[in-house]
């Protein structure tokens, strides 16, 4: 019984190797296959088991052994260089992000456009110009205590270093709201409007159709014998159908992605609600003014200078109320986020990265100004 026991362990361990994926779950299953076949060696020994069943044992104990020692070498080898690697880039970003606030080190946002930038004052190479940052679309960023989170790069041959930018923003969310009826809005001839694009209020949001599927870029609709194009959709949220003629015989009609929706070319575009008394729907542009707030780093081109800064901005028109000005009190509960670097140079911890908290504070503003609260449960 006791070998049969031994002997179904070992079977069990051998089978576990079989799914381990990593180098620790291979270890520790060549560990458990030593273990296993060393506990079988002695229940053979000691309950008369044959000297070949005993050899084969002891063998795969050796082999296993053999196995995990190397796997135990090429772990704490490269454990080692990532320990290594982590206390270069803790040194890097400790002075990167320097014992005192940066001056100059903003991220700003464009008014109109959204589009995100660095501005670099003092980064070495000194005064590098406005940095324009591109949404990282692949990697996503959780929201923060309901601020939307987003990371923006900028790298290549035409950008000194590299750039990486963490924002949390808090737009308005759109709305969508009931207007009049279709035609009593728009004149129509024919049940249908004039050119579309030309209507009073026209916007790429109003424009929606099946037809009109991709994510990006423009779509064109070949004229064949068809003089005029139809495709099902709807304007303003009203079902209906758009025709198309195209501008001339060389020419495809053609839609567009465009902000929150298409923009219509090629040709002549019109559109027939099929209830011509349906309410219109009209959902709000894009919220220009908002706060955000987050942290950028920027490395040099050879990866041996870092410079790292928190940062808060206001995309649209920033209050023109001043601290002084301030009196009472406010507080605020929320999220923040930001940069770390721990270095230690007597064999502590070394550690670097980026985190996010939880914050509750209260400013009280007077003759002398102060805060007070609590940020923890950093992650």
């Amino acid at each position: 019984m006791a070998i049969m026991q031994a002997q179904t362990a070992l079977t069990n361990a051998e089978a576990g190797l079989s799914g381990a994926t990593t180098d620790a779950a291979m270890l520790a299953a060549y560990r458990a296959i030593q273990t296993a076949a060393d506990n079988l060696v002695t229940a053979l020994s000691t309950h008369g088991g044959s000297a070949a069943d005993i050899a084969t044992a002891a063998r795969k104990s050796g082999n296993a052994k053999a196995m995990a020692d190397d796997l135990a070498e090429k772990i704490a080898d490269a454990e080692m260089k990532a320990n290594m690697a982590m206390v270069a880039t803790a040194a890097k970003l400790y002075a990167g992000i320097g014992a005192t606030p940066l001056t100059g080190h903003a991220v700003t946002v464009d008014a109109t456009s959204g589009v995100w930038s660095v501005d670099p004052a003092d980064v070495a190479p000194a005064n590098l110009a406005l940095q324009a940052l591109t949404a990282d679309e692949d990697t996503t960023v959780p929201d923060n205590h309901g601020w939307e989170g987003s990371r923006h790069t900028a790298s290549g041959d035409a950008v000194t270093g590299t750039y990486e930018a963490v924002i949390y923003s808090h737009p308005d969310d759109p709305t969508v709201t009931e207007g009049a009826a279709f035609n009593v809005a728009y004149t129509l001839t024919d049940g249908e409007t004039g050119d579309v694009t030309s209507l009073t209020g026209h916007a790429p949001s109003r424009v929606a159709s099946p037809s009109f599927d991709q994510s990006a870029g423009t779509k064109t609709f070949e004229r064949g014998n068809n003089l005029r194009l139809s495709f099902s959709g709807s304007y303003q949220g009203v079902a209906g159908t758009y025709y198309c003629t195209p501008a001339d015989a060389n020419t495809n009609c053609s839609a567009t992605v465009a902000d929150m929706g298409f923009t219509l070319a090629g040709g002549t575009w019109t559109f027939k609600p099929t209830n011509p008394a349906m309410k219109l729907m009209d959902t709000s542009a894009d919220d220009t003014e908002y706060a955000s707030y987050g942290w950028w780093l920027h490395k040099s081109e050879d990866g041996d200078t870092y410079t790292a800064s928190a940062f808060a901005v206001y995309r649209g028109t920033a209050p023109t109320v001043t601290i002084d000005t301030l009196r009472g009190s406010a507080t605020y509960t929320g999220g923040a986020a930001g940069k770390y670097a721990l270095r230690s140079s007597t064999g502590g911890t070394n550690d670097a990265g980026h985190f996010t908290a939880d914050v509750t504070l209260e400013a009280t503003f007077a003759a002398v100004h102060s805060i007070t609260g609590t940020v923890d449960n950093f992650t």
